[in-house]
Order: C-alpha cells, then structure tokens, then sequence
C-alpha cells in the first residue's frame, strides 16, 4: 500500500457526523462554524467558517444555513453559501425565529445510516484530484494522464499505467504530485498605450490557471502547486491579427499539455511545455487566413515557487529584486532576432534577407554588387541570368565571362581581406553555377525551364500561385476550398515530375519542390476578393526583427525569419519581494537602468510599474508591459503579530480618490461627475496622482477634491474622499484585496528582508481597477 496518495489516508473523529457551532472571538465577533469528517469520495475533515458577525443571532442564522446546503448539496454547496454570507446582511425580521437549539449537532448524513452501505463504500478507496473517470468496475483512469487508480482487490490503492498502445503489462507507479500551496502573494497587471495608429500588443493574466482550465476546457488541474498563474504578452508585427488570436488561444493550447501529467514536473519538462505552446501557435497562425502577420510572443507560468517563461521574437524578462534605491535587476530571459546583432545578419543574409531602412526585407538584387549578389543568389539560374534571360549554353557563356571579369579575385588589388574572401567565394560560386547549368541544359531544357519558372514563381499571392499550378485564381468561400486544393495538389503533382529527372544536378531541387508545395496552401487559404489585396500588401512590409511567430512569407521557401523559442526558469524566494517585468516590442528596448529607476517606488504596485515603464516608451505607436510582483503572503503570521484596530482585525479606515472612464458603463449613484476619459488618459492621470501622492502625501484633501469623480471628494477638509470604516468583503473583490493588503505591522515596517514586512499605516495603494473606475486608496487605521 506504499503508493496511496495521502489524502486517501484516514481522519480523527467520528464520520459523517454533521455538526454546527457558533465561535466567539476575543474581537467580540461570532462565526459560525460547520465541521464534518467524510469518507467518500475519500476521508477528509471537512471545516467551513462563515463571516465575522457583530451578534451571536447572525452567526446563528450563518450556520442554519450552511447546515442546510450542506445536506442538500454537500461540501461545494456550502462553499457556495460562505461567500454568498459575506455579502448577506441579516434583517430583524429574518432573525425573530433564530434559536441556536436548531443547528445541528451529531446529525447523521442521508444515505449513510445503514453500516452495510457505510461499509461498502468504504471498501472502494477513491484517489484524490480530479479528472477520473470508470475504467472498469475496479478501476479509474486519468482521462487526461492515461494513469489507473486500483480501488479493490490485492492492489488497491495502487497507481498504474500500460503499455504502449493500451495492450502492454500493467506496470506500478508512485502516486500523483500532492499539490503543495506556497506562502506567497502574487498580484500581476499589464499596461498598454497606442499613441498613434492601431494597438498591436495584448496582453493576457490568468491569476488561476486551474480555475480557467475547469471552466473553460473542461480539465483537472488539481496536481499543480499552488499559486497557479499564467501570463501571455503578444506584440504584433505588420497587423495586429496574429497576435490577437495567439492571445485569445494561447491557454488551449497551453493547458491541456499541462493536464498530461499528474506527477511532479521537472523544471526542463515545464519549458518544453511553453516552447511547444509556441511552436503550436505558430504553426496555427502560418495555417490561418492571416499567414502574412506575426508578433513577437511571451508567455510565462507561475507553479508554487517557479516561475518559467519562453519567448520569441522581440521580447525579454527582468526580475527586480530590493526596492526604492537598493533595487537591483537582472535579466531571465533575453530573447534573440535583432537585426544589429553581427551573427544573426550573417544568418539572415545567407538565407536571402537584408535591411533596408532599419527593416528586414527579402533580398533586392538591384541594391547589392555583383559578388553580393552572386553569393546571395536564391537559385544556380539567378547566379548567372537575369529574369528576363534567355535560357541556353550560349547564354549561360556569355553571362559567365562578363561576370567573370568583374568578380575574378586577381582584380580585385584594392579590397581588403575581409572583402577578397568574398570575391574569392563568389568567384566560386560563379564556376560551380556555370558547370551545373550547362550540365541541366544539356540533360533536359524543358525540364530546365521549368524548374526556372517554379524558382521565380511568386507563389505567396494567389495570382502568383495560380499561374504557377495553371488553375483559376478566384478567391473562393469555404464550401469549395478542398476542391480547389485537390485541383492544386493535381497540378502541382504534375509539375514536379516536369522537373524531376534534374535532382541529381541542381542543389535547390529541395527548394522548388518546396516553392510547389507553398503555392498549393496558397490556393488552399480561405479569402475573399475585398481582404486579398490588403492580405498581400503586406507581403511589400518588411520586419523589425529575424526571429517572430507567423510571417509566412519570410519564413518558406527561404528561412529568412525563424521561429525558434527560448525559455529560462526562476525558483522564487518565499520571504522577499520580487517583481518581473515581461516586455515584448518598444518597452522591450528600453535599458535596464531606466526600468528600475522609473519603477523603483513601486515594488509591490505591479499596475504602477506598468504604467511607467509603459511610458519610457514615449516614441513606440505602441507598446505594452506586464508586471509580476511575488511578495510572502503573511498567512504564516502569529496572530500576535497582526495589527489591531479600534473596529477589529476585519475592519480597516481608508479614503480614496476615483477616476472614471468610458468603458464603465453601470449606474453610480455615488458619481460626481463623468469627465468622459478613455482608459488610457485615465491610466495615465492615475499614475501622475499616485506619484505625486508619494511624494507629497498632504496633498490628498486637494488633490481629492480636484481629481476625484466620487462624492467623497466634497467631503471638508481632511474628511476629504474618506471611506470611513471598511468591513471585509464589503467592496469589490479587488478593492477589498487591495486595501486590505495595505493592512499594516508597525514593528516589521522599515525590515527588508522581514519574512512578515508589510507596509505603514498611511501608505497608498497602486492603481486598483473596479466596477466604478479605477482607484487610488490610502489606509488610515
């Protein structure tokens, strides 16, 4: 029985015993308090608390009603009603009937009275997490995993897998991963600013990916330590279409790889799952009907204390460590492509690219010398012939004395060495271009001509593709497009037999079969007559960097763009504060002394980070940013340590300054005026005033009073934007985390490296977005 999970193993106490008492706490609140040991689907001490009440009466009614769900709908239930009573006021009518007498003590569940039921569940053992499904009557499987949990007989309890193909020998593993909840805080946001034209970035937070995977695709995620996030940022290049879908996909993608396994990942088997994320999403994009669009792409998952991150294109991670002056930063991941790295010109260059005004572009044959462009050459007919060129030895001839003559290296007396080895290569070049051109002509010129043809062929448009296969370019819907395809599948099928019999002559026989192969999927592209031109002129825009996601075009039948993800991983500190900043496009470029002194008084304000660092990047049409701060959670605190209030550990004062925009669209009757800002006017008025505030924190009544879009701010004097005392669970879940968090231990203030630091009594929140706008808290007391 060595392999049974933990959670199978039994609970103290009596089962199945429902019971409900109230709690009075030294505060003078009372709870209500549900405990209840069960067996099935396996033993588990069951301990739900509801809300602080100010009378016992309140907490008496809390716990009638969970007693009730909880028979009616068992454990989920009950949940379901502990958040609901946070938000429920009792009234004195609703409570003339409570009577503490009746909630339930030592009450027996339904449908395990008889001992003989009891005991014939009780002989099934049932594994923990979720995702099992009925293998046989003995056996579950993780539908996900392909793991079997053995419930009776000689192996029960055991986990196992078969053999490959599903008819191999059962052999014994050990038990799933027990997810392991780590005593961190993490907040993350993300900025965006288009200053001009179309916004090409997004970006994406799931702050519970195991939530996201259960609601959305249906997958058990219950073996993953715990926080579980993930964070996507897309920057788009030429449109911003691919980014848009990576960013509406990348999570079915990414999940259900996670879902394959119920064991402990290792650190390298995690990157290869955002590597291969990536790889998906590009192969999805090159397959779309936006193949010629492309972003640079990051994506990054949080488990327990590791952070992974993959990139490609233009991107980079910075984790921050230390805060105000002593913040120092260091770079996780930095991903390659940018056009003024030496080594990756010359990969480029090779593969027929070349910048023109600061962009990447296929290479132009009117813009190079004569041994660049024979070296660079796509194709042996390029090497000596122009388009236009007659196709027969004579030519072939004549084109190799005059080129002869310029390239030879003994005429070149006035080239440095560096430039005499390329005349020497391109001299080369010329000679081997020359032997295997007469030879191709000699064999086949038909078959030679054609090979030519398909080289030359623009086979990325569709006309192109279409003259090429010899089939009718009509952009067509859907419903035709798989005849169109075997059409093109046909032709092209028939053309490379026109030139099969050169293979053993020319070496880019690979490269033509390829450019074939190109032009079907091109006709096989789903388009409309209105969306083709537009498609195609993007095929005239060059890039900004050699590595990215999508492009189609710079990517077959010449690798001149390639998709090559990086990763990296970090183990992050249970005890301090670290922020990481995920920069993708402009924000990507920025230095690293400019990023920690922008942000250097926002170490646990992970939207004001954002923001500022959004801002360094003054210059970009677009650009976007995502911040991460992991900070210790302070739930291993002695309760002696934490502050008290005049109204209890539940209850904080605070004021705050509103500042609404256009996407809030509900109701306020608390607005004071609706000065009709977009988001990122309001974003960015919002970072202005909580800087100014940190500077200068007097200034609150007046800045209230002029900025504010809440009553509050006409309230007098120093009352001014105050909220008076908050309870928990009284705001909005985000306002009520946020100023909450600013709950604050005097004796640790000022420690860095405290394990329990948390900020002063006073100290101002970051930039909270809510259902009224976005806010700027301040707490009191």
């Amino acid at each position: 029985m060595a392999n049974i999970h933990p959670a199978c193993k039994p609970v103290s106490g009596e089962f199945h015993l429902l019971n409900v008492q109230i709690k009075e706490h030294v505060a003078k609140s009372f709870t209500a308090l549900l405990t209840c040991n069960i067996k099935v689907p396996y033993m588990k001490a069951v301990n739900l608390e509801g809300p602080p009440r100010a009378g016992r009466r309140e907490a008496v009614k809390d716990g009638m009603e969970l007693g009730k769900k909880f028979l009616a709908e068992g454990e989920a239930g009950a949940r379901s009603v502990c958040l609901k009573l946070k938000k429920t006021k009792w009234t004195p009518q609703q409570l003339v009937n409570v009577d503490e007498k009746d909630l339930y003590t030592n009450h027996p569940l339904p449908g395990f009275r008889d001992s003989q039921e009891l005991f014939a569940k009780e002989a099934e053992l049932f594994p923990p997490g979720e995702g099992w499904i009925r293998h046989s009557p003995t056996m579950l499987v993780h539908q996900h995993s392909h793991v079997y949990f053995v419930q009776s007989g000689e192996k029960a309890g055991k986990y196992c897998r078969q053999g490959a193909g599903g008819t191999g020998q059962w052999v014994d593993i050990e038990a799933p991963h027990a997810p392991q909840d780590y005593d961190i805080k993490v907040r993350a946001a993300s900025a965006s600013c288009v200053r001009r034209g179309t916004k090409f970035d997004r970006a994406v937070i799931l702050n519970d990916v195991t939530k996201i995977a259960r609601l959305s695709l249906k997958l058990a995620l219950s073996f993953v330590d715990r926080p579980a996030s993930g964070f996507a940022l897309f920057q788009g290049l030429r449109t911003p279409e691919a980014a848009q879908w990576c960013a509406e996909n990348f999570h079915k993608k990414l999940l259900p790889r996670l879902a394959e396994k119920i064991h402990v990942y290792k650190t390298e088997e995690l990157q290869e799952i955002l590597e291969a994320t990536l790889s998906e999403l590009d192969t999805e994009v090159m397959k779309s009907a936006f193949p010629f669009s492309g972003c640079s792409a990051l994506l990054a998952l949080l488990l327990g204390n590791r952070l992974v991150v993959a990139g490609v294109g233009d991107c980079r991670v910075l984790l921050l460590e230390g805060e105000g002056k002593a913040s120092s930063a260091s770079r996780l991941l930095d991903c390659e492509g940018h056009l003024e790295d030496e080594e990756e010109q010359l990969r480029f260059w090779q593969a027929g690219g070349m910048v023109v005004d600061g962009l990447l572009h296929h290479q132009q044959a009117e813009k190079l010398d004569d041994a660049k462009r024979i070296l660079c050459a796509p194709s042996v007919f390029d090497v000596l012939l122009a388009p236009d060129d007659e196709l027969d030895v004579k030519q072939v001839r004549g084109a190799y004395r005059k080129l002869a003559l310029k390239v030879h290296p003994d005429k070149q007396k006035d080239k440095d060495s560096v430039e005499l080895k390329a005349y020497q290569y391109a001299f080369a070049r010329l000679e081997e271009s020359k032997e295997r051109l007469e030879a191709m002509i000699e064999e086949d010129l038909e078959a030679c001509k054609q090979m030519r043809r398909v080289l030359h062929a623009e086979v990325h448009t569709r006309s192109g593709a279409a003259s090429l296969l010899g089939v009718d370019w009509t952009p067509a819907s859907d419903s035709i497009l798989e005849e169109i395809e075997k059409d093109a599948l046909k032709a092209a099928k028939e053309l490379k037999k026109k030139f099969s019999k050169l293979q053993a002559f020319v070496p880019d026989f690979r490269q033509a079969e390829t450019i074939c192969d190109e032009a079907v999927r091109t006709m096989a592209r789903p388009c409309t007559l209105e969306s083709l031109p537009r498609t195609e002129a993007l095929l005239k825009e060059g890039l900004q960097m050699s590595r990215a996601l999508g492009v189609r075009d710079m990517r077959s039948p010449r690798s001149v763009v390639v998709m090559e993800p990086k990763s990296a991983a970090h183990f992050v500190s249970t005890s301090a504060t670290v922020r990481f900043a995920l920069l993708c496009g402009p924000t990507s470029a920025l230095k690293d002394e400019d990023l920690i002194q922008r942000a250097a008084a926002h170490a646990r304000r992970p939207k004001a980070s954002a923001l500022a660092w959004n801002g360094l990047a003054a210059e970009a049409a677009s650009s976007a940013a995502v911040c991460i701060s992991i900070s210790p959670s302070g739930k291993a605190e002695a309760p002696a340590k934490r502050q008290k209030t005049a109204q209890g550990a539940d209850t904080v004062r605070g004021r705050h300054i509103l500042l609404r925009h256009q996407q809030v669209r509900q109701a306020d009757a608390m607005l004071r005026r609706d000065p009709g800002r977009t988001v990122q006017e309001t974003e960015e008025l919002a970072l202005k005033t909580l800087e100014t505030l940190l500077k200068t924190p007097n200034q609150f009544p007046k800045l209230c009073r002029e900025l504010s879009d809440c009553q509050t701010g006409e309230h007098p004097g120093q009352l001014c934007g105050d909220l008076g005392w908050i309870a928990k669970g009284q705001m909005d879940a985000p306002l009520d985390e946020a100023i909450f968090s600013l709950a604050a231990s005097k004796e640790t203030y000022g420690i860095a490296d405290h394990p329990n630091r948390s900020p002063k009594v006073n100290e101002f929140s970051d930039v909270i977005s809510g259902s009224r706008g976005l806010h700027i808290f301040q707490r009191l007391a």
